[in-house]
């Protein structure tokens, strides 16, 4: 077992990603014969583990009208949360809240004791400005955690490798590459290739940038040149990986699904999930040691004894478990396979090499530098405010240096990418939140989409409006405090330059299907499973 101070060893990994396969798990295989104590004890935990988390849930009990209801209830109920209608339908449920509990500083959450909803503009900026009182980090044991959810000492010892990558100035010298990237991506949306999908549009976008200010180039390996077709496999093989970690980690709703909802005979596909995990695991304990693979994966407290709240996605999705140790050997090559010195990857290798970061430390900072769904949510939404907005459209169009900054601001404000953002109580409540009835340990539901819709704050809040002063634009879309988005430059030049790529490029954009939102995943994700568009070229359009 490696010492947490000194870098994790192994086998050295190759320069870049495996070739993608077209199904990343079913190469998994498992010789049972030399395995059987080991699959006799995960059968047994798994099925021990299965009956207390039954057992331990809440009884279903509670209303589920609540603040979606027609009820004059002062709570929310754990279904309005996890719902899939309402998850569709998000902006007229911030209304909602504004209308039903104006002036109220917290909402219940019926049937999830101890859970509370901050909405209003004002709480929702206190809550995520106070670091002190409520900790970004939601779960209560000592898992390993993402830059986003560090606390203040560990975000600012990990900080200090990235920030000043991701500075207005740093992000602007990515200008020219984006741009191409953008270029190429929207040959195909008008080519047509995949329906016209905007959702993989734009998910091929963020990543593709992602990787280009990581000093990654996944794209031009084995194509021939600039000028040939790329390759998008192994871009799309980390897109659908990150997708899965998403599905997997991220409490549903920002509580997650009760585990007595679970199926009967739930204990066996989740052994199955962890049987098929057994050889990626393996080699993660080979390539990374055992001290970062465990440190990294601890399946005590993330499948067998889970926290009751919140809720991860684990015993709902256990097909993906495999594609787990995937992801982070897929991670650690790409830290190990920058191309250029000027990105932060150098400097976070050092880091490991020096003994200020840990190994899994630096793997779980490229999870935050890469995560994909929400930037990829806000360039969807931008596409779909392009086919439902036409005098906005139509006004950006025609000056499009003047709106078009105004254009990403009030999709960015209206179409959070991220509606719900969760805190734990940390502290028991003093100074001006004595009184408001949280108690240590307690979950708060930031929702930064209504608070972006506080008719306290924002004239016509549910109107989507280019004249809006500069005191109402965006609002708290990127966060507050510590943990303001580090990648919200990047966010805001992917959308300013796509946004420019399309009304340039073309006359009119159309929906060419139903649109249909995400309501199954992710804390509050705010995009789109399927966006597919028709496009009619500009006769003077540069291509």
């Amino acid at each position: 077992v490696l010492a947490p101070s000194r870098p994790c060893r192994g086998r050295p990994a190759p320069a870049s990603l495996p070739p993608a396969s077209p199904a990343m798990a079913a190469d998994l295989a498992v010789d049972g014969s030399s395995l059987v104590p080991l699959v006799a004890t995960v059968v047994a935990v798994t099925v021990v583990c299965a009956m207390m988390l039954r057992r331990r849930s809440d009884a279903d009990t509670e209303d589920r009208n609540g603040a979606n209801g027609n009820g004059d209830k002062a709570y929310v109920s754990y279904h309005d949360l996890v719902d899939p209608k309402i998850r569709g339908d998000h902006l007229r449920f911030n209304e909602t809240l504004h209308r039903r509990f104006a002036g109220q500083q917290f909402v219940p959450v019926r049937g999830e004791d101890g859970t509370y909803i901050a909405f209003s503009h004002a709480t929702s900026k206190l809550v995520l400005n106070d670091h002190a009182q409520f900790s970004s980090n939601p779960f209560p044991d000592a898992r390993l955690v993402a830059l986003n959810t560090m606390e203040k000492a560990d975000h600012a010892r990990v900080l200090r490798y990235v920030h000043s990558h991701y500075t207005q100035e740093a992000i602007g010298k990515l200008d020219d590459r984006v741009q191409e990237i953008i270029e190429r991506c929207t040959d195909a949306l008008e080519e047509g290739e995949h329906g016209g999908d905007v959702v993989l549009w734009a998910k091929r976008i963020h990543m593709a940038s992602s990787l280009a200010r990581l000093g990654v180039d996944l794209l031009n390996e084995g194509s021939g040149g600039v000028a040939a077709r790329w390759d998008w496999g192994r871009v799309d093989e980390l897109i659908a990986l990150n997708d899965a970690m998403v599905a997997l980690v991220a409490p549903l709703g920002g509580i997650g699904r009760r585990h007595i909802e679970l199926p009967a005979g739930r204990a066996l596909p989740v052994f199955m999930g962890m049987l098929r995990s057994i050889p990626g695991t393996l080699q993660m304990f080979w390539r990374l040691g055992p001290k970062c693979a465990w440190e990294i994966l601890r399946p005590d407290v993330t499948v067998l004894f889970p926290p009751s709240k919140p809720r991860t996605g684990v015993w709902w999705r256990p097909e993906l478990l495999p594609l787990v140790p995937r992801y982070f050997l897929s991670l650690h090559d790409v830290l190990r396979g920058a191309q250029k010195e000027e990105g932060p990857l150098p400097g976070i290798l050092k880091g490991v090499e020096g003994g200020d970061l840990r190994l899994a430390e630096a793997l779980t900072l490229l999870v935050q530098l890469m995560v994909n769904m929400t930037t990829a949510n806000a360039l969807a939404n931008m596409v779909f405010r392009l086919c439902t907005e036409a005098e906005a459209a139509k006004a950006t169009a025609a000056d499009v240096p003047r709106l078009a900054p105004d254009f990403v601001q009030e999709v960015l404000r209206l179409d959070a990418p991220l509606q719900r953002n969760p805190r734990r109580v940390a502290k028991p409540a003093e100074g001006k939140w004595a009184g408001s009835g949280l108690k240590k340990g307690d979950q708060v539901l930031v929702f930064l989409g209504a608070a972006n819709m506080d008719p306290a704050v924002f004239d016509e809040p549910s109107s989507f409006r280019l004249d809006r002063e500069d005191s109402q634009k965006c609002g708290l879309s990127f966060g507050s405090g510590m943990h303001y988005c580090l990648g919200s430059n990047m966010v805001k030049l992917e959308m300013r330059l796509a946004l420019e790529c399309l009304l340039g490029r073309f006359e009119k954009l159309e929906l060419n299907a139903d649109p249909q939102r995400l309501d199954d995943i992710d804390v509050g994700n705010w995009g789109f499973k399927r966006l597919q568009v028709s496009v009619s070229r500009r006769t003077n359009g540069k291509h």
